[in-house]
């Protein structure tokens, strides 16, 4: 009968603890967000762009699909590439689609924005809202930051049916154009922000309903 010296149990503990820290390690690595933070933004002329970093060695790739929405691809990258990006967008009919995809572990995030293009858009719902900001910060925390115009009224609220962060614009005779957010997201991973335009000076129900909600803004983040 064979004997197993202590000699080589040990050895054979050695190796078996070394492989299952190399594949804890792997795995970890494998499961690693490497979309560290973003922030979409539409400035004064109504124009979108999405800033965005990255972990290192991140090779990124930015697609047109057939549906008109944006794809960007995070991908393992054998050399050392850029981690800060910068892309510009357009409205298609009124839309922007902008999706995330990490090929290493799958994980996806989705921006979805409705807004009407300035560029033909009447005095209107455009009267109120300057440019805004949201911003996904790499602790997962999330900032709304927006400008308005000269004599408009602003109110912060959340809706809590809808699970809506909602931002009422009218006209007033307010002074504060700059205001900064931090909002929470919802545990089904989905952010949702409307500008609630309100073009009537007085606010019942049914006004409320009718109000014009542009921008509006809708983040899904994917659990790994």
């Amino acid at each position: 009968m064979n004997k197993i010296t202590p000699l080589f149990l040990a050895l054979t503990l050695i190796f078996a603890s070394c492989s299952s820290t190399e594949n804890d390690a792997e795995l970890l690595q494998k499961n690693e967000t490497k979309l560290k933070s973003y922030t979409l933004k539409r400035d004064a002329n109504g124009r979108y762009s999405i800033d965005f970093d990255v972990k290192e060695n991140t090779e990124v790739n930015t697609f047109k699909n057939s549906d008109k929405s944006n794809e960007i691809i995070l991908s393992e990258a054998v050399q050392k590439q850029a981690q800060k990006h910068s892309n510009n967008f357009n409205l298609e009919n009124d839309f922007l689609k902008i999706g995330f995809l990490e090929e290493s572990n799958g994980k996806k995030t989705q921006i979805t924005v409705e807004d009407e293009n300035i560029t033909f858009a009447k005095k209107g719902v455009t009267e109120f809202l300057n440019n805004y900001s949201v911003t996904k910060n790499d602790d997962g925390t999330f900032n709304l930051d927006f400008e308005v115009n000269n004599n408009v009224q602003t109110e912060f609220i959340y809706n809590e049916l809808k699970e809506i962060y909602e931002v009422h614009l009218s006209s007033g005779l307010s002074k504060k154009q700059f205001f900064s957010k931090s909002l929470e997201i919802t545990t089904s991973n989905i952010l949702k922000i409307n500008f609630v335009n309100h073009k009537h000076s007085a606010r019942t129900e049914q006004q409320m309903e009718i109000a014009e909600r542009k921008p509006r803004v809708v983040i899904v983040n994917e659990a790994i």
